[in-house]
């Protein structure tokens, strides 16, 4: 006896309807079963902005954070934005799973344009469509004069991921990056900032053709390595903390922004970087010998004072 294989029927729209409706599935391995959790209020002057978007047909320029078996998801003023898979321009028609994978994972970290099809406050989202951008306008807007390198402005942090945060300007969102943010170490931006948070940020570069602007943070305060030497020099005796414990030694903050290294070279006794994990942890107080300066590098080498000592 013969099995009847049915011929393939490629996915209709109803299909991706259907994925819609009953939420996304995420790529990889699922801990438990699928919850809806609360996301953020989103303030009715974005969603006016989206609909005013969409009524003049307006292209935005988007970068894809993520894909799940429907689409891809990007992120616009905090709102998660959904581009299904029949909009876009490289969705191969029929698509097995393997094709689909592939032509999503193209998307992710790279910037598109997107027109805005749905605004759905109640669903706190929105959908985006690659295929009808050539049926959009457009027109490049006029920016303020202001908006230009070197320009001190104020904004409101928007959202904070770990390489850094994004904050609104007005025109335009922008991005501080991490190594932005502060002079000293920087874990993870959301020690620093709160999405909600008022800053003042000077801009460091300016991309308006695809509405990419650089903040910074930190600049806005003297670089403490500027002026480093009026306040060490090789030979000074100062109390640091230990800000990282790495497997080739100590890093040590000195001074607010300013950090040397205590190399494993200068431990007596360890060998092994177990050992110094094992020993040292992060905010622990400890003092150490300044060896050398070099401001233009960011670097300063430590010795530990106990070793000093036994040495004379």
């Amino acid at each position: 006896m013969e099995l009847y294989v049915p011929p393939y029927c490629p996915p209709c729209e109803a299909y991706w309807q259907a994925l819609l409706d009953e939420g996304p599935t995420s790529v990889g391995e699922v801990p438990g079963p699928w919850e809806w959790q609360e996301v953020a209020t989103v303030s009715l002057e974005i969603w006016d902005e989206a609909r005013d978007l969409q009524s003049r047909r307006s292209a935005i320029s988007l970068t894809v954070d993520s894909y799940n078996r429907g689409g891809l998801i990007a992120h616009w003023q905090t709102v998660e934005c959904f581009v299904p898979a029949s909009h876009l321009i490289a969705y191969p028609f029929p698509a097995d799973p393997v094709a689909r994978e592939d032509c999503f994972g193209q998307y992710i970290g790279k910037t598109f344009r997107f027109c805005i099809i749905e605004v759905e406050p109640s669903r706190n989202r929105i959908l985006l469509s690659e295929r009808q951008v050539e049926n959009c306008k457009l027109e490049k807007p006029e920016w303020p004069p202001w908006l230009c390198i070197g320009t001190v402005c104020d904004g409101t942090v928007t959202s904070v991921r770990p390489f850094g945060a994004f904050v609104n300007i007005g025109p335009l969102e922008g991005m501080v990056h991490i190594s932005e943010i502060s002079w000293g170490r920087v874990r993870h931006p959301q020690d620093f900032v709160k999405p909600g948070q008022s800053v003042r940020v000077r801009i460091l570069n300016v991309d308006l053709d695809h509405q990419r602007v650089g903040l910074s943070i930190k600049r806005l305060r003297p670089n403490p390595w500027a002026t480093v030497h009026q306040r060490l020099k090789p030979g000074d005796v100062v109390e640091g903390t230990i800000a990282s414990v790495e497997r080739f030694g100590l890093f040590v903050e000195l001074l607010e922004g300013i950090e040397g290294l205590l190399h494993i070279s200068e431990l007596d006794g360890f060998t092994n970087p177990e050992d110094i994990q094992q020993r040292y942890s992060c905010g622990e107080t400890i003092s150490v010998r300044i060896l050398d300066i070099v401001p233009h590098e960011h670097r300063i080498s430590l010795s530990p004072l106990m070793k000093e000592v036994e040495r004379a």
